[in-house]
């Protein structure tokens, strides 16, 4: 055993956070926890390691426990170089060097033998392979050579972040804590970080909400629910699908036992002063001995991720031409690309490429140093920062919806919030007071009550939980506008983007597909995952895949047109009959008639330019989209047409 937690109750204020938390890790066990957004993860963490006292329960630890986590502010000193931080994982072998460093200057045997003895200590560490060991944990996390020397001081947050989960990683310690390590990392940093803790013998307890990561490391699953721990073995789609069955059957067997408890209940009442009093008075003694079933903790309700009425914009809807970005100076060079309605463009890169720096400049927080960028007809860009600046504290949820929508009541906004999971109390929280997770569904949420027709978004899924990052990929598929974004999720990748912006040395590269880029970037193939939940058959190819929602869209846009057009066709006719009507001389004769069908004719001819405009950009849109499904139809199994 390295730690056990039992029975262990923590509250804030009136919130109970942890109530009756146990489980034990021994030795090399990897661990995943998981829960939603403020179940108390982070709690949970500081509580193993000492930082929170439980209100009550038990802490057991082994003596002297060292565990290795990411310092989220790092005590060393910020002049220290980032190589010699990183090195600091090897305790004992600095130990031994310093001893080294000491002894060679001393004559004598007994130096000698002594030197002899750290020499293959130092061979047994594996202490001649520690600088290149630190090197490569910093590259493979986005901290290049030439950021070796530099101080932790002159590191900006994410890349201070980035070193400490090096330094980690290198660890000898028995036991490593790591909560939601991915946040920082690029997609070559979370192949890395898979790989390593893959490969890793010794003990793991991880936080994450990459499904991917989740399957790569392999561990038991455990689950945060209602302040208590409940264990499921390792995969996320098996973990998903046991813990449905659970949750059915705990369902049915309180429902079961409430029904026999009321029955029985019924009869006690009706024969305790009757004929069968004792009867009923064994069959009491009896219910006051049943362990009542507590009913299974309901989940929190998922976010509500529907859009809002969006303003509708034009085809065109973002042109960018010889594009330099930079702060200072440039960092990217002549970026061109085209993004048209409906489009979901990736935005992919090692870290310091220059991915957020792009972001801002499209978002027109930060001026293009060259070049040409036009936005579209019609477009209501909408910025999603994943600093999370638009979330300051000292607010109330409500309060920052309301600023984002002075238009809106308060019912208004307390409407929105309960979409995004804040309900009630929580509506009224002080920002101040969220989770990392929480602060993300509030900016997603301020995000999407402007009802933006171009998200541009950095991160969307930092800090989120499982369910939030589901029902966001989902959204963003449907989202019927055009979408930019960075994500270090894979599979979010995978499953949303339409293209590819791959920035390469000072370049960006315009890629049809997902898979290029990736392969571009060294990472291996996707891997081999189990069918998600209501999934059937094989998994299609790309080409089939995209075919298959060409054929869906442009159903749907083609029914939509048809209907409207349906609509444009009964408005006329039934404006043809008015004015025949208004023809006749029983009905001009009439004059409170003929007054009320001259006034809905009028009200028919406003509105029908209105729903001819409104049929003619669906006939567009359903014609454009039968166009790319008969070009793509074809082109031969495995080809894309350019």
């Amino acid at each position: 055993m390295l730690y056990r937690v039992e029975n262990v109750h923590v509250a804030f204020a009136r919130r109970e956070v942890l109530r009756g938390a146990t489980f034990q890790h021994n030795p090399g066990e990897k661990l995943v926890l998981l829960g939603r957004n403020g179940c108390g993860k982070t709690t949970l963490l500081r509580v193993i390691t000492g930082e929170q006292e439980p209100d009550s329960g038990v802490v057991e630890r082994v003596r002297g426990l060292e565990v290795a986590r990411v310092e989220q502010r790092l005590l060393a000193d910020p002049a220290t170089p980032v190589l010699e931080f990183c090195m600091g994982a090897f305790g004992p072998l600095l130990a031994v060097e310093a001893e080294i460093t000491s002894l060679q200057s001393q004559p004598g045997e007994a130096a000698a033998a002594r030197l002899q003895q750290l020499h293959d200590q130092l061979e047994q560490l594996d202490g001649y392979r520690a600088t290149t060991r630190a090197q490569t944990a910093l590259q493979g996390l986005g901290i290049g050579p030439s950021m070796h020397s530099r101080t932790l001081g002159s590191l900006s947050g994410g890349e201070r972040t980035r070193v400490a989960l090096a330094r980690a990683l290198l660890s000898e310690a028995p036991l490593l804590l790591l909560d939601e390590p991915t946040n920082h990392l690029d997609l070559v940093g979370v192949e890395y970080l898979a790989a390593e803790l893959q490969q890793r013998s010794r003990a793991l307890l991880l936080v994450t909400h990459d499904r991917d990561l989740i399957d790569r490391v392999g561990g038991e699953i455990l689950e945060l629910h209602g302040g208590r721990i409940e264990g499921y073995p390792a995969g996320y789609v098996r973990y998903r699908r046991e813990r449905e069955a659970r949750r059915e059957q705990q369902r049915k067997a309180y429902e079961l036992q409430r029904a026999e408890i009321e029955r029985q209940e019924e009869f006690i009442r009706r024969n305790m002063a009757g004929q069968n009093t004792k009867q009923a008075q064994s069959r009491q003694k009896l219910l006051d001995r049943i362990e009542r079933l507590e009913p299974p903790e309901a989940d929190l309700a998922a976010v509500r991720m529907r859009w809002p009425t969006l303003g509708r914009s034009g085809d065109r809807v973002m042109d960018v031409e010889g594009l330099s970005v930079g702060w200072n100076q440039p960092l990217l060079h002549g970026v061109s690309f085209g993004l048209r309605r409906g489009e979901r463009l990736a935005v992919v890169g090692r870290n310091g490429a220059g991915k957020t720096t792009l972001l801002h400049t499209l978002a027109g927080r930060l001026p293009a140093l060259a070049g040409q960028l036009r936005l579209g007809a019609g477009v209501v860009p909408g910025w999603y920062d994943q600093e999370q600046v638009e979330v300051p504290a000292g607010m109330t949820v409500l309060q920052i919806l309301l600023e984002s929508r002075p238009d809106w009541t308060p019912a208004d906004a307390r409407t929105w919030a309960g979409r995004f999971g804040f309900s009630g109390e929580a509506a009224d929280a002080d920002t101040g007071t969220l989770s990392g997770g929480e602060r993300a569904r509030l900016s997603l949420a301020r995000l999407l009550a402007f009802g933006p027709n171009l998200m541009i978004l950095d991160e969307p899924t930092n800090h989120l939980d499982m369910v939030t990052c589901e029902v966001l990929e989902q959204a963003l598929a449907g989202f019927p506008g055009a979408v930019v974004l960075v994500s270090h999720d894979r599979r979010l990748v995978e499953k949303v983007a339409t293209g590819v912006l791959l920035l390469d040395g000072n370049r960006a590269v315009p890629l049809q597909r997902v898979e290029d880029a990736f392969q571009r970037l060294g990472l291996p193939s996707a891997p081999t995952r189990a069918p998600e939940e209501g999934s059937r058959g094989p998994r299609r190819s790309a080409v089939e895949e995209e075919r298959r929602k060409l054929r869906r869209d442009a159903a749907r846009a083609r029914e939509q047109a048809d209907a409207r057009a349906a609509e444009l066709h009964a408005a006329e006719a039934r404006l043809a009959e008015i004015e025949a009507l208004l023809c006749e001389r029983e009905v001009y004769s009439d004059l409170q008639r003929a007054q009320a069908l001259a006034a809905e004719a009028e009200t028919l001819r406003s509105g029908l330019d209105d729903v001819f405009e409104s049929w003619s950009e669906l006939e567009e849109d359903a014609e454009a989209l039968e166009r790319a499904l008969a070009a793509l139809t074809a082109t031969r199994p495995g080809e894309i047409s350019g």
